[in-house]
């Protein structure tokens, strides 16, 4: 069965951070800050021949503050975000939460009709942290608690409740062209990558087991993780040799080169990528769109 879907990247909120946060130590540190992108990813399509359907992968923040304390900037709401190509969250009945940070599993209430599909591994791996570390709290100026929060752990909990979370146990596939990937131990204790079928050949929707292009093209991990450096370099072989070579296939955490590697247009306050058009899709970057640098 062939299948095909178009592949997008939205930014919806910026921040300023060090620059060794996301590249690695020392080949980044003291270089200043990047105005780095918070992004997820939607893909549509499916099949050939049926109908396109709509996959969010990651759901982002709602009123979060970033590591270093600051405010991020240029925010936007889901509803606003997949605006930007014609989708509508509660459209949406899958959504992948590529790990539970902060940044990556909030806003899951503005997807009503989605179930959300998590690994087992992370999931329990968190339960494990927060009773180990019990006692220093769950703020997040505590190492354990830096990339949580409480209230959307609590969030995902009452949907695991309602029969709306489904925990994978390793590699699945979940709809057809669309396979999650287990990252164990990496950035997160269960975080996993997306596989994504196109027309033209595999992409690789990374979550955080990629934060930029650089950290697999020079082979350094980022000065950021609450995993194994290890096994996040061996996730690096492997995506190399999965997409053989071809690292613009990849969508990265927060690299602001995602839109500036792959056409992108501005819309309302951030930039989207379209790195990957299905043919039943067709290109929703609108006539005359703004060009945007990331």
């Amino acid at each position: 069965m062939s299948t095909d879907y178009s592949v997008w990247a939205f930014r919806y909120a910026r921040s300023s951070m060090p620059r060794d946060f996301f590249g690695g130590t020392p080949v980044f540190s003291n270089q200043g800050k990047v105005g780095n992108p918070m992004a997820y990813s939607a893909i549509l399509g499916g099949p050939t021949g049926q109908t396109p359907r709509p996959i969010v992968i990651d759901t982002g923040i709602r009123d979060a503050v970033s590591l270093t304390g600051k405010k991020y900037k240029c925010i936007e709401m889901p509803k606003t975000v997949l605006r930007k190509v014609g989708l509508k969250p509660e459209e949406v009945e899958t959504v992948i939460l590529t790990h539970l940070h902060f940044d990556h599993a909030g806003n899951m209430d503005a997807y009503p009709n989605a179930t959300f599909h998590v690994q087992r591994r992370e999931y329990e791996g968190w339960l494990r942290a927060f009773d180990e570390f019990k006692e220093m709290g769950t703020e997040r100026s505590a190492w354990p608690m830096s990339s949580m929060e409480m209230k959307d752990f609590e969030n995902f909990e009452r949907l695991k409740s309602a029969g709306r979370v489904k925990l994978l146990d390793g590699d699945a596939e979940i709809a057809p062209g669309v396979t999650c990937r287990l990252a164990a131990d990496t950035h997160t204790f269960g975080s996993q990558w997306v596989e994504v079928q196109t027309a033209s050949g595999p992409y690789v929707l990374a979550g955080d087991a990629v934060y930029w292009y650089s950290n697999i093209e020079r082979m350094w991990p980022p000065g950021y993780i609450q995993g194994n450096t290890w096994n996040i370099m061996a996730t690096y072989l492997h995506l190399k040799k999965f997409l053989k070579g071809q690292i613009n296939r990849i969508v990265p955490g927060h690299d602001p080169e995602i839109f500036t590697r792959h056409p992108t247009w501005m819309s309302g306050k951030n930039p989207v990528a379209e790195l990957h058009v299905a043919k039943a899709v067709g290109s929703r970057r609108p006539p005359g769109g703004t060009p945007a640098t990331g």
